[in-house]
């Protein structure tokens, strides 16, 4: 047999085999999801409304960034450069 029909029909072969992974997949998040109704697993955590503060300081991620501010103070003392990332003052960045 020719090298290229060869790899078409390896192709062809491979194409079924991932379609048939896929809908077994598929199979199962659904057998999953009924699973999880029937049995009442959708309740959120207790923790789930409770909001965690990204940063030590009590701020958030999103707050961060608003109004161009940053969540660490950009000062001379500061012990982080401007934009607060990157080597703490003092350090050499080699």
């Amino acid at each position: 047999m020719h090298p290229e029909m060869i790899r078409a029909i390896a192709l062809q072969q491979i194409g079924d085999w991932q379609a048939e992974a896929q809908a077994r997949v598929q199979v199962r998040l659904a057998r999953q999801a009924r699973r999880a109704r029937r049995h009442g697993r959708n309740a959120p955590g207790p923790l789930a409304g409770v909001r965690v503060p990204d940063y030590v300081d009590g701020t958030y991620r999103d707050d961060a960034g608003l109004a161009g501010r940053t969540a660490v103070p950009d000062g001379p003392d500061s012990a982080a450069p401007a934009g607060g990332r990157g080597v703490p003052a003092g350090r050499d960045a080699a």
